[in-house]
């Protein structure tokens, strides 16, 4: 657990739904949550545990997934840093559909879910950005599970790229912090796949790899790839 005793009504770093609250509500956010810290890997939360806290991710980034029978997971979504994790559980059975981990290093504020849900059931402009998130989420995961379903292997791939550099990384040149087993439960595909692929990519040019470290070299052709499979 870190205590760093985030500020809240100062925090640069405020979710859409939480930059709808006054000053005074933002205090009790700050009094009422719980600041924890996750390494690399450490599970956050856990598919059909009991849901107590909607988590903010304020540092690091984190992947949802869906844990099955055959010891196999399917990853969600990677979220970054501004996130929140858990809100499918709100005013329904209580617990938590998909477990979450730590792709690196993470900083999370633990909001109580019943407090949580007072903001909603007293604010208007905060509930109906709260469903915003929740909307964006499920139409990303529609489209996700289409395009896996409907796409050759390396659009799949390319499609994903194209995701980390603009959405979570926000930059061409980013360290991987999934694996090559998270990219195939991401894709659907076999991690064998992913490798093979990857190289495709480096040696037409397309993207550059140093260890962890990757750069995009030609995003249009990544996109195009995408799109045409």
């Amino acid at each position: 657990m870190n205590q760093k005793k985030l500020n809240c009504p100062e925090c640069l770093k405020k979710s859409n739904c939480f930059s709808t609250l006054a000053s005074e509500d933002l205090e009790k956010v700050r009094v009422n949550k719980l600041e924890l810290h996750f390494r690399r890997g450490e599970t956050i939360c856990k598919q059909g545990a009991f849901a107590s806290n909607i988590l903010y991710i304020y540092e690091g980034s984190v992947k949802t997934y869906l844990e099955t029978a055959h010891e196999k997971n399917n990853i969600i979504s990677i979220l970054p840093e501004g996130e929140l994790i858990g809100l499918p559980s709100l005013f329904s059975g209580r617990v938590y559909p998909y477990s979450a981990a730590a792709l690196e290093d993470c900083l999370i504020c633990a909001i109580e879910i019943m407090f949580f849900e007072n903001f909603i059931m007293g604010n208007g402009v905060f509930a109906s950005k709260v469903i915003q998130c929740i909307n964006n989420s499920i139409i990303q995961n529609y489209d996700r599970y289409i395009f896996n379903t409907q796409r050759p292997l390396k659009g799949r791939l390319a499609d994903v790229l194209v995701h980390l550099s603009r959405d979570i990384y926000k930059s061409d040149t980013f360290r991987l912090s999934l694996s090559r087993n998270d990219l195939a439960e991401w894709t659907q595909m076999a991690p064998e796949s992913v490798t093979r692929i990857i190289s495709k990519f480096k040696n037409e040019g397309i993207i550059s790899v140093d260890g962890k470290k990757i750069r995009i070299n030609d995003i249009e052709k990544l996109r195009n790839i995408s799109l045409e499979g």
